[in-house]
């Protein structure tokens, strides 16, 4: 089996004796230089065409945001790909957990992970009450424009399990919105959840003195590696944002 989606990788690591799994996506070996893929391969998505296609692995698994030249020439050389679809959070996390399992003959142990997973998550912040919890939303910077993380994506599915309520896709905004410094300030979130490095920039750019957030020094920074993780990341990332908003509460 091959790998070129970081999805992937975590799912079979779980589920699949580790000598089946030949190669991995490269971003995994940099982010994860854990035991279970220190012998792994590891390919830069499909792009490693010629790489894949000499493993002779029974199957490709691959996200749909691959090129689709290169997909069709790992076709073209007899080999079996299996494309993810779209990354949409829990959405589509846990629907392909289970294709996944299936896939490689071990639907028993797919929903098991899925099941374990799906608790772990709901423990999070199952002891904080709808009415206690916070409020805020996730805000990036990239260049000058500032970007949501919202309904439709993981980032969404981490702010809830932590506790906090989401209050760009409440607005209605979801996917990745390009907030406008107008829309930003009319939300006025309480708490805001970011990349580090950026809590002092975003509450210096003008006018975002004024958010509550800012004033009551409620913007709290999550690792990348766990924040932009959309598969079993998702975790770790919720326990990060439960501690920076909560701390030791509960």
């Amino acid at each position: 089996i091959v790998s070129t989606s970081t999805i992937a990788d975590q799912v079979l690591i779980e589920i699949i004796e580790p000598e089946r799994l030949l190669a991995v996506s490269a971003h995994t070996l940099r982010s994860q230089a854990s035991r279970p893929y220190q012998d792994k391969i590891g390919v830069e998505h499909a792009r490693d065409v010629e790489t894949i296609i000499e493993l002779r692995p029974d199957i490709v698994f691959i996200n749909n945001f691959i090129d689709r030249r290169q997909v069709q020439r790992l076709k073209d050389a007899g080999l079996n790909v299996f494309d993810m679809g779209e990354m949409r959070g829990l959405e589509t996390l846990f629907p392909n957990i289970r294709q996944l399992a299936a896939v490689v003959g071990e639907p028993t142990r797919g929903q098991e992970l899925a099941d374990d997973f799906a608790a772990k998550l709901d423990e999070v912040s199952e002891d904080i009450g709808e009415q206690d919890r916070r409020r805020g939303l996730y805000v990036g910077i990239h260049g000058d424009r500032l970007y949501g993380g919202t309904a439709g994506t993981s980032f969404h599915d981490v702010l809830v399990a932590g506790g906090v309520i989401d209050m760009a896709a409440e607005a209605g905004f979801q996917g990745w919105p390009a907030f406008t410094n107008e829309q930003l300030l009319s939300l006025d979130p309480p708490w805001i959840i970011t990349n580090p490095g950026t809590e002092r920039s975003l509450c210096r750019h003008p006018g975002f003195e004024a958010l509550s957030a800012c004033r009551s020094g409620q913007v709290r920074s999550i690792e990348t590696a766990l924040l932009t993780d959309p598969g079993l990341g998702i975790l770790q990332a919720a326990e990060a944002v439960r501690a920076a908003v909560y701390g030791n509460e509960g």
